[in-house]
């Protein structure tokens, strides 16, 4: 049995850590804080747009992606493959499934849900508590928002999807419980759907103002933990389907997921631990050696056989940047593949639909996942990389931050 240390304990460092405890080896996850689970929809984007500028979505997934990769042959997906990334999203469906949270959907076609302002937003895997929004169906549809919720503004939501051929009314609900409360957000929101008397009350506010409406669409909010549970009984109470919405930050779903992976990891004998900030490195003869983290009073040195870096690009703080142009990776100063030109970073216009170079930054890879330098020589033979640190591919514009995530996390701890 082997050793190995995940930095970043996103999607892509806790899928790695999960498959790789899944296969004998000792886990650790360390992390400064969580990841894009926290801030993400809680589905599982594959492909959305492509290419980015296209103002249609994606249909099918499988069929766009060998498009994608003429265009893109250096993209993070041709290093997964289709069939690979197949593998992956099949093995996290059936992990949540086990756990009593189902994802829905394939690689076939995407399902086209509604956004936090009202937008369509296509996306692969989607939980259950999310479905019913499909806005490939023109079913009339009722927001719901709270007065003491500022995050969630139902009236836009509804006037949006309206100009977009769903017909949707909308209601913003002042409840006694919540005017208690001095604070309210996303999982104290969640916490409260899971009692009873609190659903009761809402029910009974929100049943005389049900109009037309054949389906509900809440915040994400329908339970921490007992989400289908809340899910079935609003759905009895109202007599009507209900979908959640995709809020601000702090992601409810997201937190799910990141629970579920979380727990597989511990179940296999891992461990995951936030609160530790990974500083720098030590190597000898082509290996990393430790991982250094932040205590109170002395740099903690890590050991392991096997290192995998984890700790996102530009957005996620694992690749940064000065005022003098420089861009580094934070941990092991990998090389980092970059436009050369710091003038060529951006575009001229901040919201230019092509998005702007920089966002593709991060690090080339081999086969294997691991780092190499500009002559394609591997610069650690024990550390790979995954997710979102990996270079040539625009994430959030393609829609495509989970699969490349998760799949690349996926594959590289089979590379173990």
């Amino acid at each position: 049995m082997s050793s190995v240390l995940i930095i970043g304990a996103g999607y892509a460092g806790l899928t790695a850590g999960w498959q790789a405890a899944k296969r004998g080896h000792e886990v650790h996850v360390i992390a400064k804080g969580w990841g894009a689970t926290h801030w993400l929809s809680g589905c599982v984007d594959v492909l959305g747009y492509q290419p980015i500028d296209n103002p249609d979505p994606v249909v099918s997934p499988a069929e766009a992606l060998p498009g994608l990769l003429r265009e893109q042959p250096h993209h993070p997906y041709g290093l997964i493959g289709v069939h690979k990334l197949g593998e992956a999203l099949d093995a996290v469906s059936e992990l949540c499934a086990a756990k009593g949270y189902p994802l829905h959907g394939s690689l076939d076609a995407n399902w086209l849900l509604p956004s936090g302002v009202g937008t369509a937003r296509p996306t692969c895997l989607a939980p259950t508590t999310m479905i019913a929004g499909d806005l490939r169906q023109s079913d009339p549809m009722l927001i719901v928002g709270f007065v003491q919720f500022n995050d969630f503004h139902a009236k836009l939501i509804a006037d949006n999807l309206t100009s977009f051929g769903v017909p949707a009314t909308d209601v913003t609900l002042d409840l006694p419980a919540l005017g208690k409360r001095l604070f309210t957000n996303p999982t104290i929101l969640a916490l409260l759907m899971e009692e009873p008397a609190f659903r009761q009350e809402l029910v009974d506010a929100l049943r005389p103002l049900l109009g037309k409406a054949a389906r509900v669409g809440f915040p994400s909010i329908l339970g921490m933990k007992a989400n289908l549970q809340v899910l079935q009984a609003l759905e009895r109470a109202l007599e009507r389907p209900i979908f959640e919405i995709p809020t601000l930050t702090p992601s409810v779903p997201g937190m799910r997921l990141q629970r579920i992976l979380v727990q597989a990891i511990g179940e296999q004998g891992g461990r995951v631990t936030p609160g530790m900030e990974a500083l720098e490195a030590a190597s000898s003869n082509g290996r990393i050696t430790a991982v250094y983290t932040e205590t109170p009073t002395r740099k903690m040195p890590h050991r392991s056989d096997h290192f995998v870096l984890s700790t996102g690009g530009i957005l996620g703080g694992g690749i940064v940047t000065d005022h003098a142009g420089h861009i580094r990776e934070t941990i092991f100063d990998l090389p980092v593949a970059a436009p050369e030109d710091p003038l060529s970073w951006f575009r001229r216009d901040f919201m230019d639909s092509r998005a702007h170079p920089i966002y593709r930054s991060g690090i080339a890879v081999d086969e294997r996942y691991q780092p190499v330098n500009g002559d394609k020589q591997v610069v650690y033979e024990n550390l790979l990389c995954v997710g979102t640190t990996l270079a040539h591919a625009e994430v959030v514009r393609e829609r495509s931050f989970e699969g490349v995530a998760i799949g690349s996390g996926f594959a590289a701890a089979q590379m173990l």
